[in-house]
């Protein structure tokens, strides 16, 4: 496991916010509060990513990004807005992190 992944996982609270699966999208929900979120163990969350299962997305600013982040992360900050999911992979578990 690299550096980087361990500061980021140590600092990181990890949800899954969204999956898909046979190329089947899902649509955004925001949940009301964070009890109703998806959660994921880290260990499910590294294999999942390892497998190609999975993808990584760092909810922090660009500022915060660029500074660290997860190797192969993608970056979509989150600004109270419904953001723009259509960089996202189809077929994948879209992991969320921030810190």
């Amino acid at each position: 496991m690299n550096l980087s992944f361990k500061l980021a996982a140590s600092m990181a609270v990890i949800v899954i916010v969204a999956a898909a699966a046979c190329q089947q999208t899902v649509p955004f929900k925001k949940f009301a509060n964070d009890d109703e979120v998806p959660r994921i163990t880290l260990a499910d969350a590294k294999k999942a990513f390892d497998d190609g299962k999975a993808v990584f997305v760092d909810s922090r600013g660009d500022a915060a990004y660029r500074a660290d982040h997860i190797a192969g992360s993608i970056n979509i900050p989150y600004d109270g807005k419904a953001p723009d999911l259509s960089s996202l992979p189809k077929g994948k578990k879209i992991i969320v992190y921030c810190s």
